[in-house]
């Protein structure tokens, strides 16, 4: 009997307790809200005085009269993180997201909270490093009834290569969002690596060697350059990225013409730095443009942040996300403008290397890489056109892609 006592205080205890807060506590709501809500209109009606009102329904007196002076605006609990405003904008951008054809993740939406927080100075000691919980998330979602969670399909791995289907749909989203857009006004970007070497290279050797060597210094450090070009062939300023704590004015001589020169520790693009390229590059060049605007890319998830929706919004740009493991396929940069541009890098970086010792000063580096974009002369235009026909972009043309898979 003693054994079967034990077990149950044992089953007891290992299951989980439901926790009902109680009303009363310090610093808590000890009341409650429906008769704070007739004890306020007793007093309006005058059937009772303020007083016997907060006595008879057990009411705090000065929670009363706080209510039916207006001035108890802050909503019981621990306050919001964001403020009205800042929630209505992250709404939005949920909503924008939505439409653009690649709704967030939990996990997103967090990022971008996190992102918002850091950017705006704010420290919020509820959270660790400034991520909201899922506690915040379960929260937000709560108020804001018109969003909803939807279990998203997985594809397994045989399938993670791009399908005929997924090929359909993403030019289905293109046809509407490329509506009334001109040639000039459809920008594709990505991001692209320039190393420190020039490859391999075939020599004359004399017959029966068993290896081939230069004598050339080369080392595995790349540096990151965003590129971004348009449907009629124009290429956007390009935006550097070197991998420092600082920048220095060195650095950033010799380039090409509004190129745009920035540092991160990891010498990657993240949120800050994506929102920096949209707001130097990106928008100055559409602001010059009228109607309809057109961003095509493949990273868009990871660097997305509310003010660059609010940007777009502002000046009638949409995104159009690029389906996983289609980039050799369906992005004018990959098809025909990189392969030939990264040719003429590493011809420039030989001839330096042959001249010079050592790994690319990155006091060099602006004027290598003009070097590089310049000796491809009038081809760079009619890469970048070639790159827009053959991804079935401009003109649209589907069937272009869609007949090779």
């Amino acid at each position: 009997m003693v054994d079967v006592i034990q077990g149950h205080r044992e089953m007891v205890l290992m299951m989980p307790r439901k926790y009902k807060k109680k009303l009363g506590a310090y610093g808590k709501r000890n009341y409650n809200p429906q008769y704070l809500e007739r004890a306020l209109n007793a007093v309006r009606q005058k059937k009772y005085s303020m007083r016997r009102a907060s006595e008879f329904y057990g009411v705090p007196y000065t929670t009363l009269n706080h209510h039916f002076h207006n001035r108890h605006p802050l909503q019981y609990g621990g306050q919001p993180v964001l403020d009205r405003e800042c929630e209505n904008l992250l709404l939005n951008a949920l909503q924008t997201c939505a439409e653009w054809g690649f709704p967030l993740k939990p996990i997103n939406i967090r990022e971008i909270v996190q992102q918002f927080l850091n950017k705006r100075g704010i420290t919020e000691r509820r959270f660790q490093d400034n991520l909201p919980g899922e506690g915040w998330f379960n929260g937000f979602m709560a108020r804001h009834p018109e969003l909803t969670i939807k279990m998203a399909e997985n594809t397994k791995r045989v399938r993670a290569a791009v399908t005929y289907e997924s090929i359909e749909e993403y030019f289905r989203n293109l046809r509407d969002a490329m509506k009334d857009v001109p040639p000039q006004n459809c920008v594709n970007y990505d991001e692209t690596n320039f190393v420190d070497n020039p490859g391999a290279a075939k020599v004359v050797m004399k017959k029966g060697s068993k290896h081939a060597y230069r004598t050339l210094d080369t080392s595995k450090t790349s540096i990151t350059v965003m590129f971004a070009i348009a449907g009629n062939g124009a290429r956007l300023p390009p935006y550097v990225v070197y991998r420092a704590k600082h920048i220095y004015e060195g650095w950033t001589e010799g380039g090409l013409e509004g190129a745009i020169y920035n540092r991160s520790i990891r010498g990657w693009f993240d949120s800050e730095l994506f929102e920096d390229w949209f707001r130097r590059v990106a928008i100055p060049y559409f602001r010059k443009l009228e109607g309809p605007k057109l961003l095509i890319g493949d990273n868009l998830k990871s660097h997305l942040t509310i003010d660059v929706i609010q940007e777009c919004e502002k000046n009638y740009i949409k995104f159009v996300l690029l389906p996983p493991n289609s980039t050799h396929m369906l992005q004018p940069l990959d098809v025909a403008y990189f392969r030939p541009l990264k040719g003429a890098w590493r011809k420039t970086l030989e001839e330096w290397k042959l001249k010079n010792k050592g790994v690319i000063p990155k006091t060099v580096f602006p004027t290598l890489l003009k070097k590089a974009v310049e000796s491809l002369g009038d081809r760079e235009g009619d890469n970048a056109r070639a790159g827009f026909k053959a991804c079935g972009i401009v003109p649209f043309n589907p069937e272009v892609v869609l007949k090779k898979n």
